[in-house]
């Protein structure tokens, strides 16, 4: 923690800079989510290239009656490493984790406009579950 914080809400702010909806987090804001009780900071997969962070996936895990249950919160890639395969080799990463964590299954939510994403997920056996469309209305103010 702490100096990762910091590097995962730039990585985090820069991955998503360009997708509708996203609103750039702060540093505050990521320490308080990194403790919530369903996030393990251990969970926080970061990739590293030459001292530079170019990836990461967040997992959390949630339990319920028919056991424990993980969740690819966020995944990102550095526009600079697009196309290296990074995000396959991250959320794999972040699926062995909640793996070895004794989960019973693995969700995700994607923006459907997102095709890498898209197709990541689905060659890594992710089916679609159900989905969601959102509206935007925008004023010249």
């Amino acid at each position: 923690l702490g100096r990762d914080e910091k590097v995962l809400t730039q990585l985090q702010n820069i991955a998503f800079a360009q997708n509708w909806g996203f609103c750039p987090n702060t540093v505050e804001e990521i320490k308080a989510r990194v403790r919530f009780n369903t996030c393990d900071p251990e969970g926080i997969i970061l990739i590293e290239h030459q001292d530079r962070t170019s990836a990461y996936n967040w997992t959390l895990r949630t339990g319920n009656n028919r056991g424990s249950t993980g969740t690819v919160s966020m995944t990102g890639v550095h526009p600079d490493y697009r196309g290296r395969r990074l995000g396959a080799a991250v959320v794999v990463a972040g699926m062995s984790y909640l793996i070895d964590k004794g989960v019973k299954g693995i969700e995700l939510e994607v923006d459907a406009d997102n095709a890498p994403a898209m197709g990541l997920y689905r060659k890594l056996g992710f089916n679609i579950f159900d989905a969601a469309v959102w509206h935007e209305k925008k004023f010249n103010v």
